[in-house]
């Protein structure tokens, strides 16, 4: 029990949490490629989705639980590496770990945001069924109202949160790496660009795809 929450422990959890989470991005582009297939298509797999609500429900529920354990340990590792930095060194943390650090509370702030506009307005749309009549879940995404993917403005902003999921998630896998020793092998660094590379550009292109009208 010791381990778990040693800092050895917390760095597990949190390189466990993201493999996990970086998992589930994976899926989820894998339903949102769907799109470019047409209307009916995704909607017939939002259909699926719907009937199987009773482990969807424990799977959000699981994603959760993943986000937190990796969101909090993340943060204690944060404000435990500043403590001990500067009694290692002698002098303040001047560092290129600084200079991460920073950036990686900005970028996480706008995903934290980007998760809060996302699940508040097309995720509880979905869950609450708020649609207009003969609306499907195809035409939601692609409403030109604040927070809806066809919005320039929100378009942009989605654009700026996923690229800043692709640079975190590149902290978090060279993180990971690093913590389960793999740090050296150049299969774990191609393997590792799919998911903070190849996934993130897979979203900016739907994105893109919906604002110049090849979703439509």
């Amino acid at each position: 029990m010791k381990l778990f929450f040693s800092s050895i422990g917390k760095k597990l959890q949190v390189a466990i949490s993201g493999i996990l989470l970086v998992v589930f991005l994976v899926f989820h582009l894998f339903n949102n490629l769907v799109l470019f297939t047409g209307a009916d298509n995704f909607n017939s797999m939002v259909h699926f989705l719907e009937s199987i609500k009773p482990i969807i429900r424990v799977m959000e529920f699981g994603l959760l639980m993943l986000l937190l354990v990796h969101t909090i340990n993340a943060i204690k590792l944060t404000i435990d590496n500043k403590k001990i930095s500067p009694k290692v060194y002698g002098k303040p943390k001047t560092s290129t770990s600084t200079i991460n650090s920073r950036t990686m509370a900005v970028s996480g702030s706008i995903i934290l945001v980007f998760l809060f506009m996302h699940l508040g307005y097309i995720w509880l749309t979905y869950q609450s069924h708020a649609m207009a009549v003969n609306e499907t879940y195809y035409d939601v995404l692609l409403r030109s109202n604040f927070v809806y993917l066809n919005h320039p403005p929100t378009a942009i902003f989605y654009i700026i949160a996923i690229l800043s999921i692709a640079f975190h998630l590149r902290h978090v896998f060279q993180s990971a790496v690093k913590t389960f020793g793999l740090l050296n092998s150049s299969f774990v660094y191609y393997l590792g660009f799919i998911f903070w590379g190849l996934v993130p550009a897979g979203f900016i292109i739907i994105v893109l795809s919906i604002q110049i009208g090849v979703i439509q």
